[in-house]
């Protein structure tokens, strides 16, 4: 019994330092896809930028993946094996290892803008840009809202479990001293 106890002692918080790893770890996990969601934004105003600057002249792919490579920090090495891939003539193979590494929805969608870079014009390139950064914002207005409804949802919870805790609170007072009161008037 007594190494029973010895054991629950020693080893009492080690589910309390598991949870704290685990947030702490998907802490980390949530904030490196905000952070490249953050860097397709940005690749996204970058290519919307060049499209215009550059409105006459047909873009090369290999130029506009070194020129994303140059302007990202997170996402700098997938475009260097992006890029390495296409220059090594593995198109295919290129956008698919963009759209795997990046890992989200809005990364397979980029991909498959970048994978039609030699076969449009700086105009489509334009507007596909602007529906890729509309939806974006979407989702990202999509997540504040999600946000906001579920700290609310909380906050309700909360005050209404506070209220409920001064109802009861109030009827056991209540009920208590006229049970007093009715024991002292009979005894």
């Amino acid at each position: 019994m007594k190494d029973i106890r010895k054991l629950r002692e020693k080893y009492k918080n080690a589910g309390t330092i598991a949870r704290q790893l685990c947030k702490r770890l998907s802490f980390w996990i949530h904030f490196n896809d905000a952070v490249r969601e953050s860097e397709l934004y940005d690749s996204c105003i970058l290519l919307k930028n060049l499209a215009l600057v550059y409105r006459q002249m047909p873009l090369s792919a290999d130029m506009i993946l070194e020129l994303l490579m140059e302007n990202s920090w997170k996402l700098k090495p997938v475009y260097r094996e992006v890029l390495n891939l296409y220059r090594n003539g593995k198109r295919q193979e290129a956008f698919s290892f963009f759209a795997s590494a990046v890992g989200t929805k809005s990364g397979r969608s980029f991909s498959a803008i970048l994978a039609k870079l030699d076969q449009i014009n700086p105009a489509e390139l334009l507007e596909q840009m602007k529906v890729f950064q509309n939806m974006m914002a979407e989702k990202r207005m999509t997540q504040a809202v999600r946000k906001a409804q579920k700290n609310s949802w909380l906050t309700t919870i909360w005050s209404t479990a506070t209220l409920f805790a001064l109802m009861i609170n109030f009827v056991i007072v209540t009920v208590l001293l006229d049970t007093l009161q009715v024991l002292k008037n009979i005894f």
